[in-house]
């Protein structure tokens, strides 16, 4: 991710990203990109930081940002809320290709922690 913000290293890419957040603390983007980069170097404590932080700012903004709060908090073995995140991101509105895969990654850990196809689709009734 970090070649995306024309940089070559997390560390890098990560100071840009925290000089826009002081620019513009309110965006939650801003703050699930810095989540982002966490992850990716396998910081999930940090990353579950940011992304909360996103959350807390607009709730249900992406069901990718919840997805990757349920991953972080499944990585540091808090399987039952990582659950609940994972819910959380069948129920709010796919936008893009990037929330898509929130939804559909979401959709197949429940699915792997033992929820039926129709206990899903109750949960999220929308067909994509």
């Amino acid at each position: 991710m970090a070649r995306v913000y024309g940089t070559k290293s997390v560390e890098e890419a990560l100071k840009h990203l925290l000089k826009v957040a002081e620019c513009t603390p309110s965006d939650p983007f801003i703050w699930s990109a810095i989540g982002l980069q966490f992850y990716s170097i396998k910081c999930y404590n940090d990353a579950l930081k940011y992304f909360l932080r996103s959350e807390h700012i607009k709730a249900g903004i992406s069901a990718s940002n919840l997805y990757y709060i349920g991953e972080c908090l499944k990585k540091n073995g808090q399987i039952d809320e990582a659950i609940e995140y994972f819910k959380k991101a069948l129920t709010v509105p796919v936008r893009n290709r990037v929330d898509y895969k929130g939804y559909h990654e979401s959709r197949k850990m429940l699915a792997a922690a033992g929820y039926s196809e129709e206990e899903l689709n109750r949960i999220s009734p929308k067909k994509l």
